[in-house]
């Protein structure tokens, strides 16, 4: 069940809030509404409760409307604000959007239809500008990494190429075929690096949901891991696995990676991996997959599912560090969370849960 919006009336006019408030009662916003008469008791109330919305008056004591969204802002800067005031002014409209107001309303307009659409549209805005303010950083992290990792590949084939020219210069062929050898590889880690960069961006594409085998999926997932599976050695068992509501090739994904990792990060002789699932309370399906690798360290258990984290260096795992993040980003794309519990040395097992 959805939770309620939190909606914070800031109004010095005991009549004004209520009507806000009764408005946005009536129009069937499931929503919860806390009133403060001005700002600094309004900032107070925000660094006791987390608002979803605040709906501030133009005119309050101490400051206007215009200087406490300049104060809300730099307090919440995450929080949607809404001018309300008794006056049509445009400027002071256009001024409030400045100031960092998402929307704005005459009080003599207020509505339940028209306060419910002004709160939606606050609400909206702000998580789009966030998501903006999200996608931004992550091109930029992008960016670095394109620069940092596929340089040092890029590098690497230039320099052997260099190398093999040399030799065949002056009629040395010893090292050539090393030489050659060692160039491929790079040339694999960079082709490798973009193939994992494009199925990351391609995340935020729509999919389509439907009833998955969770079966099928680990079947096909397996299948992509054979050859790995089998230079390894690796033991991949399962428990009843039900079926749910998502999208089968991601899905495939999820289970590939976390296995993947299991059996990659892994000094034993047999890498061994269980996956497993039970219906919790909630009516979710609660998922795990767990290994006998080399665990994770607890300050490292949040951090590893952001993109671009690596805990190791290549030289010893290699790896592009958007494995767990795209896991990550396909439990969240089917409304579900994933986390792990590790004991340092001696294992992970990684829970993610998914929608019947």
């Amino acid at each position: 069940m959805k939770a309620p919006l939190r909606i914070l009336l800031v109004d010095d006019d005991l009549g004004d809030a209520r009507q806000i408030a009764r408005a946005i009662r009536q129009s069937k916003l499931e929503a919860e509404c806390a009133h403060v008469v001005d700002v600094d008791e309004g900032i107070a109330k925000c660094r006791e409760v987390s608002f979803d919305c605040a709906v501030v008056d133009y005119q309050l004591p101490g400051q206007d409307g215009l200087q406490a969204l300049t104060s809300f802002g730099e307090c919440c800067p995450n929080m949607p604000l809404v001018m309300s005031t008794g006056h049509g002014d445009e400027l002071v409209a256009t001024e409030a959007m400045k100031r960092g107001a998402a929307d704005y309303i005459r009080k003599g307009d207020i509505t339940p239809s028209s306060i419910r659409r002004v709160i939606e549209n606050a609400v909206e805005k702000v998580q789009l500008r966030r998501k903006l303010a999200e996608q931004k950083k992550e091109l930029e992290r992008f960016a670095d990494i394109l620069v940092h990792d596929l340089r040092a590949p890029s590098s690497s084939i230039q320099t052997f190429v260099m190398y093999i020219q040399e030799d065949i210069r002056d009629g040395k062929m010893e090292m050539v075929p090393q030489y050659c050898d060692w160039a491929l590889k790079a040339s694999a880690r960079m082709d490798t690096l973009i193939s994992t960069l494009y199925q990351y961006t391609r995340l935020e594409g729509e999919v389509t949901f439907q009833p998955v085998s969770m079966v099928t999926a680990l079947e096909s997932a397996l299948e992509n891991l054979h050859n790995v599976i089998r230079l390894k050695g690796a033991v991949v068992t399962h428990g009843d696995l039900p079926t749910v509501t998502g999208s089968a090739s991601l899905l495939e994904q999820l289970l590939q990676n976390l296995i993947g990792n299991g059996i990659k990060y892994c000094k034993r002789d047999i890498p061994q991996i269980h996956v497993e699932a039970a219906l919790e309370e909630n009516g979710l399906w609660l998922f795990s997959v767990k290994d006998n690798g080399i665990g994770i360290p607890a300050d490292d258990r949040e951090r590893i599912f952001e993109s671009f984290t690596r805990l190791h260096g290549v030289g010893e795992f290699e790896g592009t560090g958007l494995g767990l993040a795209t896991c990550s980003k396909i439990v969240n794309r089917h409304g579900g969370t994933i986390y792990c519990d590790s004991a340092n040395g001696d294992g992970t097992t990684f829970y993610f849960t998914l929608p019947p």
